[in-house]
């Protein structure tokens, strides 16, 4: 009887080492599994004013006509000879996807902006007044929303663009802030001397147009590119991403001055399209 009792306890002590030793190892694979995803997850702490501004910031030419245009949810570089921006720039956080603000508004011009259009000058040119920074990405705010369709907002872009290719890429950068948490976001046109101008003579019509996105809340921090010529715009999202470096060499303007060149080089020379995709 008490060799029975014995084998008993000693089966009973052996489950309860198997279980505790279960357990620890279930342990130890759960902390793994925390380290990898607080590594790799995006960091929801926003950017600080200052770190926002530095990465917003876009250097441009000397010479070149840039006007610096603050609204309420985004920045416009307006060049007031092209009668369209350099560059429009704005933060895209996840929490901004949640808007219910209806698309609204009447294109206008900005009267305090010179060399801004009016809307005579679009009219009847077969062009569509493409937004730059898109008025989707502003429904958290009837303000914003209306602010984007100012014409320093606007450029000449072709239906086939405005409707397709150009439509999808804004698209997935909704998507990517979703997973991402937070973008900044820089919109601009590619322009050449052969370019053509609207009929009044003072609105360039671009001959391509560019998207620089840098996702700020992963680590490590990731950047993409895309040109898209002004007009069809079929294929695969990866037949127009670039690199970040060679948007700077067709536009002239310099995107993150303030990192240091390593990490510049880090962000601009790669077109990692993989990264994004996953």
């Amino acid at each position: 009887m008490n060799k029975q009792v014995e084998r008993l306890w000693q089966r009973w002590g052996d489950a309860v080492r198997f279980l505790l030793w279960g357990l620890t190892v279930a342990l130890v694979c759960f902390l793994l599994y925390r380290v990898i995803v607080n590594n790799n997850a995006p960091h929801l702490v926003p950017l600080s004013e200052g770190a926002r501004d530095s990465l917003m910031t876009v250097g441009v030419p000397s010479g070149m006509s840039d006007t610096l245009v603050r609204y309420d949810a985004f920045d416009v570089h307006f060049n007031a000879e092209r009668g369209i921006a350099n560059c429009t720039v704005y933060e895209f956080v996840v929490n901004e996807l949640n808007g219910t603000t209806e698309r609204s508004g009447d294109f206008m011009p900005d009267t305090g902006v010179k060399g801004c259009p009016s809307l005579q000058d679009y009219a009847g040119s077969g062009m569509d007044r493409g937004h730059l920074v898109p008025a989707a990405d502003l429904k958290w705010s009837a303000d914003a929303m209306r602010q984007s369709f100012l014409l320093t907002n606007v450029a000449p872009m072709h239906k086939a663009l405005n409707e397709g290719g150009w439509a999808k890429l804004e698209e997935k950068v909704r998507e990517w802030a979703a997973r991402d948490s937070a973008l900044l976001v820089f919109t601009g046109p590619v322009v050449s001397e052969s370019d053509t101008t609207l009929s009044n003579g003072r609105v360039t019509v671009p001959s391509a147009y560019y998207k620089v996105i840098i996702a700020t809340c992963v680590r490590p921090v990731r950047a993409i590119a895309f040109i898209y010529p002004n007009g069809h715009s079929g294929g695969r999202l990866r037949q127009y991403a670039v690199s970040v470096d060679e948007v700077e060499r067709r536009t002239g303007q310099d995107f993150f001055p303030f990192l240091t060149s390593e990490e510049q080089k880090s962000l601009e020379s790669p077109v990692n399209l993989d990264a994004w995709l996953n």
